[in-house]
């Protein structure tokens, strides 16, 4: 039932871009719901993110226009996301969110998910909501029509999580009801320059809830204002070793719930560089998601001070530093408010061509499957580029090689589509927008999960 204090609430709550909505008058309130309307959805509750949800609103009068509002919150004192969508129904009255454009709001066009990858942070609190919970009204004018709370997980099965002993930071997500006479395959997440358990968090549980034991490997963990999330780990990207990956499957070859010979990598960017680089050189790697990848090995770096230019390299091997390619172009990279880092690898490769031709990574050298997911406005690095180079070089193999590739999108493809793409706070330019990287999210999320399902569990290898 619709009230004064929650359309003012709505209204309140709502970021600028909502500001038409806000100026609505409230001098007037119908104290009812609209009689027949009402929202449905397909999946279950709680809903998988990631996963289509089949959400509906029927009982309208035809050609009825609506405002739909979705709010969500990601922890319990966090402000509340929100987004809107101006829906017209159809002859029948019916709006669906996979189907029905959205004419205005934060998006427009069809998108399923477009309510959820364009919310921005409110002002809004509310401490009585759920972590995860999701609210949809349908507003029209001055009138709460109806509503519908849901919660939208990384799992909607119980999760169980183990440290993994003898490495530091490493933990495994296993779905709480493993089939005893059944072994799970594998997927090792690779965060990239952040460090620390970032690929754990955000990926684990949603591959644990789709069957697979997904196994967070922190690498390194930089110095931050917050301290080391990871303390014992190395503090610089400064010769990693790949060495530490493969003592990792040693460890994970001795457990009786997991497949050591169905492994894939995962990681995005620098993660990317490095599971493309431990395909190339270790045997038991089955597949790989390379996410905003690199075609070569690159400088490596520290986070909280400046380095000897050219001197170090980011992976080592059997004890060796790997040939690398430098970086160039700081005066182009930081001519701008927001630094734009793409500059350093591209001008790297023209100012050292012999050395990015050792620094190679030589994909060839892998032959299980490989998806690669890219944005061709990537400003962090050229990872569209540097993605076709890779099918390039595997294809002159004889190699097959997927690549998603989104020409508008930015280095932030690497989510499900059912997150805002305000999360991600950093001082240096990502490329793209919320619209193309929540649309390309949405495409490639699916297809990593189908790809790593066919690559690990009985697909033609």
């Amino acid at each position: 039932m619709g009230s004064h204090h929650e359309v003012s609430a709505i209204h309140a709550g709502l970021p600028k871009v909502f500001a038409a909505l806000a100026l609505l008058s409230l001098s007037f309130l119908s104290t009812h719901a609209q009689a027949d309307a009402r929202f449905s959805m397909q999946a279950p509750n709680p809903a998988l993110s990631g996963d289509p949800l089949g959400i509906s609103l029927t009982g309208l009068q035809p050609d009825q226009i609506v405002t739909i509002v979705a709010e969500r919150r990601f922890a319990p004192t966090a402000p509340i996301h929100m987004a809107s969508a101006e829906m017209r129904a159809d002859a029948q009255g019916n709006i669906t969110l996979a189907g029905t454009a959205s004419l205005a709001g934060s998006y427009t066009g069809v998108d399923a998910a477009g309510l959820f990858w364009s919310m921005e942070t409110s002002n809004k609190v509310d401490t009585e909501w759920q972590k995860a919970e999701v609210r949809l009204s349908a507003v029209k004018g001055e009138k709460i029509l109806t509503q519908m709370t849901f919660a939208l997980r990384s799992a909607n099965v119980n999760i169980k999580t183990e440290a993994i002993a003898g490495h530091t930071g490493a933990k495994i997500y296993l779905p709480a009801d493993v089939p005893k006479d059944g072994k799970l395959p594998v997927v090792i997440l690779l965060s990239g320059s952040e460090g620390g358990d970032a690929a754990g968090r955000r990926f684990g549980p949603k591959l644990a809830a789709r069957g697979f034991a997904a196994v967070s490997y922190p690498y390194y963990s930089p110095n931050t204002p917050r301290g080391q999330e990871v303390p014992g780990l190395p503090k610089d990207f400064i010769d990693i070793p790949i060495d530490g990956l493969d003592a990792l499957y040693q460890t994970l070859a001795k457990r009786d719930d997991i497949d050591s010979k169905r492994i894939a990598l995962m990681g995005g960017s620098k993660g990317a560089e490095m599971a493309l680089l431990s395909a190339s050189l270790l045997p038991w790697v089955k597949s790989v998601v390379a996410i905003a990848p690199s075609d070569v090995v690159w400088e490596g770096f520290a986070m909280d001070r400046l380095l000897e230019a050219g001197r170090y390299g980011s992976f080592s091997y059997q004890g060796k530093s790997l040939p690398f390619t430098p970086n160039a172009g700081l005066d182009k990279a930081f001519a701008t408010d927001k630094p734009v880092l793409a500059h350093i690898y591209i001008e790297g490769r023209k100012a050292y061509p012999e050395r990015t031709k050792a620094a190679r990574i030589a994909v060839e050298n892998f032959k299980g499957k490989l998806l690669l997911v890219a944005g061709g406005d990537d400003q962090m690095w050229p990872s569209a580029g540097m993605a076709s180079n890779i099918v390039a070089s595997r294809k002159a193999a004889g190699l097959d090689t997927e690549l998603l590739s989104f020409p508008k999108a930015g280095h932030l493809v690497g989510g499900d589509g059912y997150s805002p793409n305000d999360y991600y706070s950093s001082p240096f330019a990502m490329g793209g927008n919320a619209r193309e990287d929540g649309q390309a999210q949405t495409i490639a999320w699916p297809a990593t999960v189908a790809f790593l399902k066919k690559s690990l569990e009985g697909g033609k290898q």
